[in-house]
């Protein structure tokens, strides 16, 4: 079974293209889903995440997600901490999720394949391309955050260079060029 990295920034899409393939079978691991379950669910990394940040990320003594990231998002060193503690715990239950699948090829989502250095797994990777001011335009409408948060995020995201460089497909959604034709030839790549 091949395992298909599908990546990008904040706001490129990658969501949207992993429904399509969801859509046509395909399935698809969300890291970025996984993460935040274990960061709300699993005691001991929120145990460990409040030794290390303090009582200030908390709101009614649980994790407040936007305090955290506010955080993490300002300070790289930060960010390499707590990715350190959640990483390794997606990553295992990523290969378990792998056991149960027969299909000809998954796809793994996830912004933090370069980061979290999950490409050592992965047999080839699909970069989403979005043109800057689009991401920022869909960042703000979906999560409602301000620029100066939506450039705080981006800017601890790899480069559109390094994703176009270390990935061996592009996926192009500047909202000029259908998604769906691009998955369907991927599809077609990918299940030989």
């Amino acid at each position: 079974m091949k395992k298909i990295g599908l990546t990008g920034g904040i706001g490129s899409g990658k969501t949207t293209v992993s429904k399509i393939f969801k859509l046509i079978g395909i399935p698809v691991y969300n890291s970025d889903e996984v993460a935040k379950k274990i960061l709300k669910k699993n005691n001991l990394v929120q145990k460990k995440i409040i030794e290390i940040f303090g009582e200030k990320i908390l709101t009614k003594n649980k994790i407040d997600n936007t305090k955290l990231a506010n955080i993490i998002f300002s300070n790289k060193k930060k960010l390499e901490t707590i990715n350190n503690i959640i990483h390794p715990l997606v990553k295992k239950d990523f290969q378990l999720w792998c056991k149960q699948k027969k299909n000809k090829y998954i796809i793994k989502e996830s912004a933090l394949i370069f980061t979290s250095n999950a490409y050592k797994d992965l047999d080839q990777i699909i970069f989403v391309k979005s043109p800057l001011e689009l991401r920022i335009k869909r960042i703000k409408e979906r999560d409602k955050k301000s620029l100066k948060e939506t450039l705080a995020i981006i800017e601890n995201q790899p480069s559109e260079e390094l994703f176009k460089k270390k990935c061996d497909y592009i996926i192009h959604n500047n909202e000029q060029i259908f998604l769906t034709p691009q998955v369907l030839q991927l599809n077609t790549i990918f299940i030989k």
